[in-house]
Parts: structure tokens; sequence; C-alpha cells
């Protein structure tokens, strides 16, 4: 795609999905780069589809935080094809790092604790993400903690904010590989995102996600059976990080940390390894 919308020139393509893609654009006023998120014309008259996209600018709005994307605008093209305008991210998602090989502990925890602190402020706003997976999970170029890498939490397009009256359809949204119980039967809460959190932290560390298979497979694998522990796939595991993770992967709700909990346990986890080692810039950008 190549072109205008609005103040901003198309350069290149970033990114592609089934609804639309993301693409590299320029300010003609400012300058500055930006990434445009365009909707796919097909649907540009789908009203539930737009709708959709435009609540992610709403989303970020309500809830600013150096670990979430910044969206600045929702708009439509003089061709009428809506799009956002967001920050642009130089960087990489984490599961092209994970496609990589092995993290190293020093960095797992210190991107599970700015991801954690991100998704404490997306839930102070009443806002649940209800799709943390790696795909959505970006590592930038720029530093946060020394030499550890900065991480953003990114798409919204099925968060739920919990002032919207519950839905008759009990729509089940996320990905499957890290759906919280009471996700997969339509009612996702803040908890739900720990959850997924807690998914996410188990495959950084151990490769894999906490369970895998078919679909129904999955679906009783979350709901029933609890994951192997992850000192059993990795030798040498902290018994407070493994505590953490198994903690956030808890089945009832109630059971979980809160996001702002996990964070700050996980801080304080960093903080103690800095104390007593050189953290490492472990991931290639």
């Amino acid at each position: 795609m190549s072109g205008r919308f609005g103040d901003y020139e198309v350069e290149a393509p970033l990114a592609s999905g089934g609804m639309g893609g993301v693409y590299l654009a320029t300010d003609v006023t400012s300058g500055e780069k930006v990434a445009l998120k365009v909707l796919d014309p097909l649907f540009a008259n789908h009203r539930e589809i737009v709708e959709r996209l435009f609540s992610e600018c709403a989303i970020a709005t309500r809830a600013s935080h150096p670990g979430l994307v910044a969206i600045r605008a929702a708009a439509r093209s003089s061709d009428d094809i809506p799009y956002l305008v967001m920050e642009y991210l130089d960087g990489r998602t984490l599961a092209s790092h994970l496609a990589d090989g092995e993290i190293d502990l020093d960095t797992i925890v210190g991107l599970g604790a700015q991801i954690a602190a991100a998704l404490a402020a997306l839930h102070e706003a009443r806002v649940v993400h209800c799709d943390v997976k790696p795909e959505n999970l970006f590592v930038l170029t720029a530093r946060a903690w020394g030499t550890l890498p900065q991480v953003k939490v990114i798409d919204f397009g099925v968060s739920r904010s919990l002032d919207e009256p519950a839905r008759d359809d009990a729509a089940i949204a996320g990905t499957p590989a890290y759906m919280a119980p009471e996700q997969w039967k339509g009612r996702p809460c803040p908890a739900s995102d720990v959850y997924s959190l807690g998914c996410v932290l188990y495959e950084l560390l151990t490769g894999e996600p906490p369970f895998d298979g078919s679909l129904p497979k999955l679906m009783q694998a979350h709901l029933e059976q609890r994951p192997a522990r992850p000192s059993w796939l990795r030798a040498g595991l902290p018994i407070d990080v493994e505590r953490i993770v198994m903690r956030a992967l808890a089945k009832e709700p109630a059971m979980r940390p809160t996001m702002a909990e996990l964070a700050c346990e996980l801080g304080d986890i960093v903080e103690a390894m800095a104390a007593t080692t050189t953290m490492p810039m472990a991931l290639a950008v």
C-alpha cells in the first residue's frame, strides 16, 4: 500500500493480518515516523469490526503507561478506510525472540516485571487485554533497566472494558494456548490477563507453553490440568520465580495474584538480581 492517509504519507509495510495491515508512515507536517494500522477495505463498512478498531484508540486514551503502545488517533481516509495512528516501535515481537532460542533468566524476569506493570495500569483503567501472548509483546531496541530491553504491550483489538454491559453471546476472545479457564467460558476478568502472562513466562522459561495440542485438548488442559513445574524443564530455576509462575497459573481467578502484585514481586527479583550480578544484554535486537 502507498499513498496518503490524512496528514500521513505511507512508506512501507510493517506487518499484516486477516483484518488489515500496519504501515510505516511519516507525518508530513512534523516529519515524525508513526505506524498506521489500516483496516482492509473489505471490512470498511462492517460496523462491528470498525467499532472494534476504533475502540483500541479509546482504550489507549484511558490507560496511559510507558509499557503500553500509544495510539494517538482514529480516523478514516479520503477513501473512507478506517485507520489508527500509533507510535512507531523499533524492534521485534517477543515471539520472534523466542524463536531465536533460550533467553537468560535475568532478562525473562525483567521483561515480565515490565509487562505486568503495563497491564496493571490497563487494569487500573478497568480494561482487560484478553490476548496477552508473545506476538502482542514488542521488544524495543531501547533499554529499560540498564542493559535490559524495554517491552511494550500492543494490540487492544479484543480488549474489554469492565464497564461495558455483559454480552449475551458470551463470545470467547483470545488465543487458546494462553487463555485462562474463565476466558474459555466467555467470562474474562483482570485475573485472566495474569493467567495469560503466567503462560508467557512459562514459555519463556521452558521454551514451550504450559499446554499444547488440539483445540479440545487445550480447553480441557486449561480447565482441568496442572502444568508440569517449570523447574522440571529448566534446571537451576529459582524456587521464588517458579512460585510466581505457578500462582499466576492457578485455575481459580481468586487464587492468582493481582497484576500489580505480580509486577511488584517480579520487580523485587529484578532488583535482587541486579544487586548480585551484572545483568546481561541478552536479546539481539
